[in-house]
């Protein structure tokens, strides 16, 4: 594929988040059952007819390519390619909660490399998009990420956000970087929507964002789109994250240092136990 098989790409996706965006604001209040798949993490019936939308979209143009979505009950390989990856409502428990910051976040990959991505908020009205090398953008207007200041500087006034891990270890680490954050940034917000999160860090409107206990479907959509506003994201512990064990760390590249210096004293002075 060349550029312009991207753009079929990115139209396509622009075209099933929309799609799925509508699908979900229909669904507001009329959720259909509501089910627990584990401590904090809800599934609603909805979520599933907003992806058929979404999966309905792709595979109009793209019927043989494989399609990973959080609440099909089967997986294409690890390896499949092309690939892409489809949270049909990243926030469901906001969702479940008719609070207004969820998102339909979708992702393609080819040959390993994440080419497009785009996370649609249907409340807002806002799409943001990203294809590799062809840089960031929220409704078709350009964003990069926002550099306030320089090291610790910018740590004081940084506007962080951050999700809670659901249980366990990781769920103590999360609160305990919550308190030493609160402590010594700006302003911290848990979003319970990491696609957006990690946009609203592209858009500038945040300075950094981490989670420690996100799955694929959260983050690579959004990942192109960091990506190509300038913006860093990694492992938890500073390495790539497409080998994370889902605990991400994004910042506006300048908080980046900082941020994982404290982060790695929390998670390495943790008591073993179970994640």
């Amino acid at each position: 594929m060349d550029e312009s098989d991207d753009t079929q790409i990115l139209t396509t996706a622009v075209r099933a988040a929309r799609a799925g965006g509508a699908v979900a604001l229909g669904h507001l209040g009329q959720l259909g059952y509501v089910r627990w798949k584990g401590m904090r993490d809800v599934e609603v019936e909805a979520a599933r007819v907003v992806q058929q939308a979404i999966v309905a979209e792709i595979q109009q143009d793209f019927p043989e390519h494989p399609i990973l979505a959080e609440e099909s009950d089967t997986a294409p390989p690890a390896d499949a390619d092309p690939l892409w990856i489809v949270d049909p409502i990243d926030g469901s428990l906001n969702y479940q909660q008719a609070l207004p910051l969820f998102a339909i976040s979708l992702a393609y990959r080819r040959k390993g490399i994440y080419r497009v991505g785009v996370v649609y908020d249907p409340c807002r009205d806002e799409l943001f998009q990203g294809v590799e090398g062809r840089g960031a953008r929220l409704n078709d207007q350009p964003i990069v990420v926002e550099q306030v200041s320089e090291a610790f500087e910018a740590f004081e006034n940084a506007v962080l956000g951050m999700d809670l891990a659901r249980e366990g270890r990781r769920r103590t680490q999360s609160l305990q970087l919550v308190q030493m954050l609160a402590s010594n940034v700006l302003a911290l917000n848990v979003m319970g929507a990491p696609s957006l999160g990690l946009c609203y860090l592209a858009a500038g409107r945040l300075h950094a964002y981490l989670g420690l206990d996100l799955d694929l479907w959260d983050v690579a959509g959004a990942a192109v789109i960091l990506k190509e506003a300038g913006g860093i994201l990694t492992s938890a512990q500073g390495g790539s994250w497409l080998f994370a064990d889902r605990s991400y760390l994004a910042t506006n590249g300048v908080l980046h240092g900082e941020m994982l210096r404290h982060m790695t004293e929390i998670l390495n002075a943790a008591p073993p136990g179970p994640a």
